[in-house]
């Protein structure tokens, strides 16, 4: 955590001294994993216009009380008509976080990607289906990702719908996108945790498969990216062998509901050490059973409060424009029913 706070401690420094003209953040750098915690830097030296945020209620959510800690078994189901199986790929939950070799990978995301030719980055035990991969690039060339397929390849009046509405309204229409963001027929798993920010054009979401092996954290984002870059993202994890490359907190507790989180944000519109602008969206799980509420807050800027859902799910798209020092960052924790802390995740 260090790295990223120093790393973000700098360029608040250089915002401060080279301030620059305002810019459209809907150009924002997309954020990627980063271990645990995530980060990204939104309008540095620049202005966001019109920011608020939404929060959905967690009554408003469906089927939140199947959502049990103990997980069940798969079952077989057959083929979404809406999508054609991947060779040699498990279909549905089957294919979901699939540990796989980069050989493997590569297979994959040439079968996204056929135009391009080059190879991916990473190697070792940490490659997985759902994850997003970054293409080896060289100095002046376009920047290029993958999120490395599952088993289920979206239709081509899928892929247009969900090109059409990136950030739709319904849950549905969220689970689809969320489908064909990573190849993996999402469809029906439950959702559990929500978030959406209409300032901040991002929705959040987490949702936990049929059997309760897997869960899929999926940031939907109607922003346009910059060239070769997604607008959206997929995260998935096998809560039956979490580790430390998964956002749990303590790779060692070994509970059927232990810490996770990760999130990703920044700030900007610094003037003499003062910014004016702030944003982040992220998720998590909160072991312990007495926490309602997730709140969020940098400097002396108002709380943004979250529902903790069944299982202890929560997720946030959180923009303000309060002010705050430069070398302030934000707390993130979650409270009980007295608003007593409970967990907290970042400060």
């Amino acid at each position: 955590m260090e790295d990223v706070r120093e790393v973000s401690a700098e360029l608040h420094r250089l915002a401060e001294s080279e301030p620059l003209d305002p810019f459209d953040t809907t150009q924002v750098l997309r954020r990627g994993q980063r271990g645990r915690r995530r980060r990204k830097l939104i309008g540095v030296g620049g202005t966001v216009v019109g920011v608020a945020a939404i929060a959905v209620a967690a009554s408003l959510l469906p089927n939140l009380n199947s959502a049990d800690s103990t997980p069940g078994v798969a079952e077989h189901k057959p083929q979404n008509p809406q999508f054609d199986p991947v060779p040699g790929v498990p279909s549905g939950e089957a294919g979901a976080d699939q540990r796989i070799t980069k050989e493997e990978a590569t297979r994959r995301c040439a079968l996204r990607n056929p135009d391009e030719k080059r190879p991916l980055q990473g190697s070792g035990p940490g490659i997985r289906s759902g994850h997003l991969m970054l293409y080896d690039i060289k100095t002046g060339e376009k920047f290029a990702q993958c999120i490395v397929p599952g088993g289920d390849r979206p239709k081509p009046a899928v892929v247009a719908a969900a090109a059409k509405d990136p950030l739709p309204a319904s849950t549905a229409d969220k689970l689809r996108n969320c489908s064909v963001l990573a190849w993996i027929d999402v469809t029906d798993w439950q959702v559990v945790a929500l978030d959406q920010s209409k300032a901040y054009q991002e929705a959040d979401l987490v949702a936990i498969s049929p059997s309760g092996h897997k869960v899929v954290e999926c940031e939907l984002s109607e922003k346009e990216g910059l060239p070769g870059q997604l607008a959206a993202n997929t995260t998935f994890a096998t809560l039956t062998n979490l580790t430390g490359s998964d956002p749990v907190l303590d790779p060692s507790d070994k509970s059927v509901r232990a810490d996770m989180y990760a999130a990703g944000g920044g700030g900007g519109g610094c003037t003499n050490g003062i910014c004016t602008t702030y944003g982040m969206s992220g998720w998590g799980r909160v072991k312990s059973t007495a926490a309602v509420t997730v709140r969020l807050r940098i400097g002396s800027g108002p709380v943004y409060q979250v529902p903790v859902g069944q299982g202890g799910w929560f997720a946030f798209t959180w923009t303000t424009k309060a002010k705050y020092k430069i070398h302030d960052q934000p707390k993130v924790a979650a409270y009980d029913k007295n608003g007593k802390v409970v967990k907290v995740f970042e400060s």
